[in-house]
């Protein structure tokens, strides 16, 4: 299996001068923080779905300007890595239990899980067909931001 990167945009970017071969994925926090779970399952990157289905590790990249974790990673990812186990490898709830912040949140992304959209589902469904791998594999990185909402820098370190 292989180790694929990906810098979460747009914070993410501040690692890009570290890490080589990437690519870059947007998982919003202000999705986590409104509750959009099925908008942030479905805006996911089809690069991103293959590389999980196929067993790699994914690495997502990010920083956070207040916290030791973005909430993208803390909360959306593990929302993400919840969904994939659940509609990729068939597991039962109480074999998959979701933590954020210490919180076993297991019952409430279970509600979410069965919100998700006849669009959303067919997504997962189609990217099911091509798993070979035996679990979700997602490692998360992340650090204090020195650059949030400067994006005159983050266009500066993509051209340079």
């Amino acid at each position: 299996m292989m180790v694929q990167k990906y810098l979460n945009l747009t914070n993410g970017l501040e690692y890009l001068n570290e890490v080589g071969e990437y690519k870059v994925i947007r998982i919003q926090s202000t999705l986590c923080e409104a509750k959009c779970w099925d908008k942030l399952i479905n805006d996911l990157d089809y690069n991103f779905l293959l590389d999980l289905a196929q067993g790699n590790t994914v690495e997502i990249y990010d920083t956070s300007s207040k916290k030791n974790m973005s909430r993208a990673l803390y909360q959306g990812v593990e929302f993400i890595r919840y969904v994939l186990l659940r509609r990729w490898f068939d597991s039962k709830p109480y074999e998959i239990p979701a933590i954020v912040n210490g919180h076993n949140v297991t019952e409430y992304f279970e509600t979410e899980y069965k919100k998700l959209s006849k669009d959303t589902k067919k997504k997962l469904d189609y990217i099911k067909k091509f798993v070979t791998g035996h679990g979700i594999y997602i490692k998360r990185i992340c650090k204090k931001s020195f650059y949030d909402g400067k994006y005159e820098y983050f266009r500066e370190l993509l051209v340079s």
